[in-house]
């Protein structure tokens, strides 16, 4: 074996050793049944699963979700000086936009037209006419989209899952797939809550009971409106009924606070919705809110109850979320809530003096840690503090401390965003796809060998040996990229074994054709694959750049097609013109070959 040779073997080994290398851990962790991955330590599962080949959301199962933004929100928070008339329009444009198939801000354009309503002294910071402030507006749109995808992409990443897809869709949605996801229940949550934390005083026990009282007068006077309704409509309704009930009627006293009960939280939020009182609240700078999570007590009848807690605070936050430079659940060490889950907050340098300005301003007055307008906790501030720390406690478990952490570190999303589509796929759905998918390549592979070897002989046989390191190169790329493979990815997949086999009937033709000039079997062979390389590499240049584009302006599985094909393209031109090549140097090298097999 002369050292060209050798030297050529030697680079051939060493990629075939770096792929088998590569897939290996993939071949161990799909082999093993389901008791051998219980028994692994954690270590031993990361390693496995960082150096896997992912499977998409068509292979693994998980979830589809369809998050569509609040843009009438967005608009109400953009919004300055505003008044009923305003409130009325956005009332009016909720129930349009809901109803139409037309963009947003072509409802918004409408109505504000048919109401009349003057956009400038609501939107003066965004222009001066009508036309300067819609084109403000749907860039604000645009930029609030951006940092969505942005903020949930972040939360994901924190959440664990591996290679999620998350895109827009038209103007106000994401489309958000999670391969594998094992508590559905639990992403959603995560990606649906706004994470807006707010730091806000609690109002004395003097100024609670006087706005209770305000409250109860509006609702005896609303009564009194009501009872000159005729009598037949009256027995309509139940007599414990928000129509009849006072304000204070609903609370009772817990621990020094007020709470209610969970049955009669409808009646609170339609008392709360209130004009009247609203203007109250508004009045005082007030808000009331209610606790995250309920306690259980027995009622009178002896029967447990739900309620929640009741907070009256100062409607403006001392401090808002966007100071926190860090957050991380910890179990408590201390106190009556060791072993407990707890969120540590970190602030940066503004939010640390804001803190301790706001602590040494408020002892002895009670401060509530709002997230999402609940409350999870109401301390009593003892003494100033210094550093920009806290602590969240009062939470029911490990996972939401850890998901309440996720979202404080990712930042609060600038919009509210709901669900508007969700699809779960489950496991044997993907285990039907992946199985279904491996035959079909498994049964075009094997007439695609039954092809080359019919109509090339020996040479088919040389040929089949490099398909095969094809499949087993390409997919320990895929492993080294950490890539996800998709139904599509398989397309791929099956799609590259025909390129490649193209690549050795396109060699072989030309072999055998300048056999049929009177070559020897030495000079066909050096002059079918010097001749064949331009034709071979135009064609996988043109399709490479096609594969480019899709991976370029395409998404989720679009991109995992192009990735395939991409990847298959190279290994295919290595197997077809090196690996092949190798082969019949070394088989005529060693032997003076009269007659090829081809």
């Amino acid at each position: 074996m002369n050292s060209a040779i050798r030297n050529r073997l030697l680079t051939i080994l060493f990629v075939f050793g770096l792929g088998i290398y590569a897939l290996l851990p993939s071949l161990r962790y799909g082999l093993m049944d389901e008791n051998k991955k219980s028994n692994l330590s954690d270590e031993q599962v990361d390693y496995f699963e960082s150096r896997s080949i992912k499977q998409g959301l068509d292979l693994k199962g998980g979830i589809y979700i369809v998050l569509e933004v609040d843009l009438p929100q967005l608009i109400d928070n953009l919004a300055k000086n505003k008044d009923n008339n305003f409130n009325q329009f956005l009332s009016e444009l909720k129930g349009e936009y809901n109803t139409s198939s037309s963009d947003f801000f072509t409802v918004f354009e409408s109505l504000a037209d048919e109401n009349e309503l003057k956009l400038p002294r609501y939107f003066i910071n965004y222009g001066k006419t009508k036309e300067q402030i819609i084109t403000q507006l749907s860039l604000q749109s645009e930029d609030s989209i951006k940092r969505v995808i942005e903020i949930i992409q972040n939360r994901v990443d924190q959440f664990g899952v591996a290679e999620p897809t998350i895109q827009k869709q038209g103007n106000n949605r994401v489309i958000v797939e999670l391969a594998g996801i094992e508590d559905p229940e639990r992403a959603r949550d995560l990606l649906q809550s706004t994470a807006l934390l707010e730091l806000m005083i609690v109002k004395n026990v003097e100024s609670t009971n006087t706005i209770i009282r305000q409250i109860d007068s509006i609702m005896a006077a609303s009564n009194a409106n009501d009872n000159t309704q005729s009598d037949e409509i009256n027995e309509l309704f139940d007599s414990g009924s928000s129509s009849e009930l006072g304000f204070s009627s609903l609370l009772i006293s817990v621990g020094g606070n007020l709470a209610i009960s969970s049955k009669d939280l409808s009646i609170f939020k339609d008392i709360l919705s209130k004009d009247d009182v609203k203007q109250i609240l508004e009045a005082t700078n007030s808000t009331i809110l209610t606790s995250d999570s309920s306690i259980k007590l027995v009622n009178e009848i002896g029967e447990e109850e739900e309620f929640y807690t009741l907070f009256h605070l100062f409607n403006n936050a001392e401090l808002t979320g966007g100071v926190i430079e860090d957050a991380q659940m910890r179990l408590s060490q201390a106190g009556v809530t060791a072993g407990q889950a707890v969120v540590e907050v970190e602030m940066n340098s503004e939010g640390s003096r804001e803190w301790a300005r706001i602590t040494g301003a408020n002892i002895n007055n009670r401060i509530a840690i709002v997230l999402d307008k609940k409350v999870h906790m109401a301390p009593v501030i003892r003494s100033q503090i210094f550093g920009g720390g806290t602590v969240i406690e009062g939470l029911d478990s490990i996972e939401e401390a850890e998901d309440i952490a996720i979202v404080l570190r990712a930042g609060a999303l600038p919009v509210p965003v709901t669900i508007a589509e969700e699809r779960t796929v489950g496991a044997s759905l993907g285990a039907d796809s992946i199985s279904k998918g491996t035959l079909s390549m498994a049964i075009g592979l094997f007439l695609v060998v039954c092809f080359i070897v019919f109509f090339y002989k020996m040479s088919g046989l040389i040929a089949s040996f490099s398909v095969m390191w094809t499949l087993i190169l390409l997919l320990g790329v895929l492993a080294l990229l950490e890539a996800t493979l998709t139904l599509p990815g398989i397309a791929g997949l099956i799609l590259t074994v025909g390129m490649s086999v193209d690549a050795n009937v396109i060699i072989f033709e030309r072999i055998k054709e300048e056999l049929r000039n009177g070559k020897s079997v030495r000079s066909a062979i050096d002059s079918g694959y010097e001749r064949a390389i331009r034709t071979i590499v135009d064609a996988n240049l043109t399709t490479g750049i096609a594969a480019a584009v899709l991976y370029q302006y395409g998404s989720g599985p679009i991109k995992g097609f192009a990735t395939v094909l991409f990847w298959g393209i190279i290994v295919s031109m290595f197997t077809a013109i090196i690996v092949t090549r190798f082969v019949f140097d070394f088989v005529t090298s060693s032997k003076n070959i009269e007659k090829l097999s081809i």
